[in-house]
């Protein structure tokens, strides 16, 4: 197996080419005129859209596909494309266990796309390798993500307990990641492709990998870019959106009126606490204290004046109704919530946006 985006071994389903036999060979054909062929074309409309509802249809619901880059990625981005060297293209898609995926979302971890389906052999014999190459590098940071290709959920869940496939699995019903990553065609499942941390394409396999290469290949990618931290780093993140919400059609910008970009932080005791887990019911209040600004910390007690930041390292304070919780300073946080480096306030409304702005 080298590096390379030559045809894959599959091509596509099996043909079964198998057919019942005559329930009685010997009795006379028979033909009824109009009223015979409309209803063979009935059988076979019938079958179709079975097929289709068991196979294709996102049966339990789902959207998403490519997506453009969020707006504090796009503009440090290589170009965007299928090859190596480029930056990966970003998607937004709904996972078998029905949470959400969003590639951007993993930025500094280095990534390993999958595709794959359920009815290609080759997928069948490398997810093993996979899964194993998963559990011995998660605590560096590695991460597979295993995309299921135009199949129902509930396949594709058959084939997750078949195997089991411990890792994430976003849905992508109707091809069109895959398509975006150079698939379709020809060039069917399996296709991988070695996501580094600043989102660049590293590595490509077309076909399946051999297990002593899906082996070798990863151990040496976590090797070189593991961040030694299990999951996806604190920073920011894409906002998730009902997309038959008011709030669809909003931009995301750090601005009044916008939907506010979402927050994955950490307290001081390394819990996670997400922005996006707080909207619904009331407003959240977001205050940046840059690391080394003291002047910040004094004007704060003003307003938080059980607040007990180290003027040395920052932090980021968050209110709740009454409620105030600290916590740790984020530069990419920072960068887009704060560039001008002073105190800022900004306050989230429930619907998760941006209803004001004041820096000090």
């Amino acid at each position: 197996m080298h590096d390379t985006d030559a045809a894959p071994e599959s091509t596509g389903a099996p043909d079964d080419s198998t057919s019942l036999p005559d329930e009685n060979p010997n009795r006379p054909r028979e033909y009824h005129g109009a009223r015979t062929v409309i209803a063979g074309v009935g059988v076979v409309a019938a079958v179709a859209v079975a097929l289709w509802l068991a196979l294709l249809r996102p049966s339990d619901g789902g959207d998403g596909g490519p997506v453009a880059l969020p707006f504090w990625l796009a503009s440090t981005a290589d170009a965007v494309g299928s090859q190596i060297g480029q930056t990966a293209p970003d998607f937004d898609l709904a996972t078998a266990d029905g949470q959400r995926f969003r590639l951007s979302d993993w930025r500094g971890q280095p990534v390993l796309i999958n595709f794959w389906a359920s009815w290609c052999g080759p997928c069948r014999r490398e997810v093993p390798a996979l899964i194993r190459a998963q559990d011995e590098h998660e605590a560096s940071g590695f991460t597979v993500v295993g995309v299921n290709i135009e199949e129902s959920v509930s396949v594709a869940q058959d084939f997750i307990d078949e195997f089991g496939m411990d890792y994430l699995v976003p849905m992508d019903f109707d091809g069109a990641v895959f398509r975006a990553y150079g698939g379709g065609g020809l060039s069917g499942p399996p296709r991988s492709f070695f996501i580094d941390p600043d989102g660049v394409i590293a590595r490509i396999w077309a076909g399946q990998a051999p297990d002593d290469i899906v082996a070798a290949h990863t151990a040496e990618f976590a090797a070189d870019f593991g961040s030694g931290q299990v999951g996806m780093l604190p920073g920011v993140k894409a906002p998730s959106v009902d997309r038959d919400s008011e709030q669809s059609d909003l931009p995301v910008a750090v601005e009044v009126g916008a939907l506010a970009p979402d927050l994955l932080l950490a307290d001081r005791a390394g819990q996670s606490w997400r922005l996006s887990d707080r909207h619904g019911s009331s407003d959240v209040e977001l205050w940046f204290v840059p690391p080394g600004c003291s002047a910040c910390v004094a004007s704060l007690a003003a307003d938080l004046s059980a607040a007990d930041v180290d003027p040395l390292a920052g932090a980021i304070l968050v209110r709740v109704d009454r409620t105030v919780s600290q916590l740790l300073w984020s530069s990419q946080a920072g960068d887009v919530f704060a560039p001008n480096a002073g105190l800022t306030r900004i306050t989230i409304d429930p619907r998760g946006v941006l209803t004001n702005i004041s820096t000090r």
